[in-house]
């Protein structure tokens, strides 16, 4: 009996203790929430094979609106990914300055995502992009009430890498239009 105890009981606590919790963060290797990587499983196929080395995220300026109301930087994110880079921190903190600068401006996220993978999963991993943008400027002091987010899911390519990278992206547009907000 002592036995079947052991197996049953202790076997799987000490599994358990070791790998750490899952749904919690916990990590008994000494990695903090911030610093664990994206579970790729989350947010793409499930299938949670390595993928190639991605580069880190990027920013990329993108060209005024047809109104010439609004200003655009696109935040690139590797395969599966919605951490920010420093660099992409940097360049939102630009935004963080502008918004602080001008009490008239919103801002408008759109996430995306490339189209590998199942959509439903794309628009999730949309959606934690945005989100991840959105929490860093509300960190920085950006008012939630100025900011405006959808996730828009996964973008039709024409099936190259560089298509793909380039849709996997949140798009931040400054705007002065407030008929929006």
């Amino acid at each position: 009996m002592r036995a079947m105890w052991k197996m049953g009981v202790l076997v799987p606590a000490v599994l358990i203790f070791t790998a750490g919790c899952a749904s919690s963060g916990w990590n008994l290797f000494g990695k903090k929430d911030s610093q664990a990587e994206p579970r790729a499983e989350d947010a793409k196929g499930g299938a949670g094979e390595a993928q190639p080395a991605q580069p880190e995220t990027q920013v990329a300026a993108a060209p005024a609106g047809p109104d010439g109301r609004t200003e655009s930087v696109e935040v690139r994110f590797a395969f599966a990914r919605w951490d920010l880079s420093e660099a992409v921190q940097a360049e939102l903190l630009t935004v963080v300055e502008k918004l602080r600068e001008n009490p008239k401006l919103s801002v408008q996220l759109e996430g995306y995502a490339d189209s590998s993978g199942v959509p439903e999963k794309n628009l999730r991993l949309s959606q934690k992009r945005v989100d991840a943008v959105r929490r860093f400027l509300v960190e920085k002091g950006v008012e939630a009430s100025r900011i405006r987010a959808a996730a828009l899911g996964q973008l039709p390519d024409g099936g190259t890498e560089e298509e793909r990278a380039k849709n996997r992206r949140v798009t931040v547009k400054l705007t002065t239009d407030t008929a929006s907000r």
